[in-house]
């Protein structure tokens, strides 16, 4: 069975509120000068191309890691994740806040706020991009008091990822290059070798 696509009036209701701190969020990036980089038209919750744009952060590093360096530049060979070394060295970790209003409102698409708005994990786990857009462009334009959306990272499940729309206000506080022993911590972590 195929998600459905949001139809106006049937879901704002249904959508739950979860706080997040601004503060808490981080990004890995190759060009942390440009940050936060908002995406258009490419990527699961981005709005339409010439709409909002879409800044995706996690809480936690190697969920960061799994979902932007693991997702974008590995290859999985002989039981390990090959990305090539240059992909690896280059990454930052990107601090986020928003000083007004530290506390960004979400919306929930994950467990039974999820269910209740008659969709599954497919919204964060399939490869088909249309609907997950759709439901951002959706939740976006249903009320200004949505910054984004939480779901359930694709790359590591166990985790929560973040879609913040450009509204949100986010800047970045600061950024530092990844250490080289945490990198080798996640590098262990998910089996990934650089080539």
């Amino acid at each position: 069975m195929s998600l459905r696509l949001p139809d106006a009036g049937s879901f704002e209701h249904l959508l739950e509120e979860v706080p997040v701190s601004a503060n808490s969020l981080l990004r890995l990036s190759k060009y942390p000068k440009s940050e936060p980089f908002w995406s258009r038209g490419r990527y699961r919750f981005d709005g339409p191309p010439g709409g909002f744009g879409t800044c995706y952060a996690a809480v936690d590093v190697a969920v960061a890691f799994s979902e932007s360096v693991i997702h974008e530049c590995a290859w999985f060979r002989n039981g390990q994740y090959e990305i090539p070394m240059a992909d690896l060295i280059s990454r930052h970790i990107v601090k986020l806040h928003r000083p007004a209003r530290p506390d960004l409102v979400l919306a929930d698409l994950t467990g039974t706020a999820l269910k209740r708005l008659g969709l599954n994990n497919d919204i964060s786990a399939g490869s088909d991009y249309t609907v997950p857009m759709a439901w951002a462009k959706a939740i976006h334009d249903a009320d200004l008091k949505w910054d984004g959306i939480r779901y359930v990272s694709r790359q590591d499940n166990s985790e929560f990822a973040f879609a913040l729309f450009e509204r949100s206000g986010l800047t970045k506080t600061s950024s530092r290059k990844l250490a080289s022993k945490v990198l080798d911590n996640l590098c262990d972590t998910f089996g990934v070798v650089a080539v």
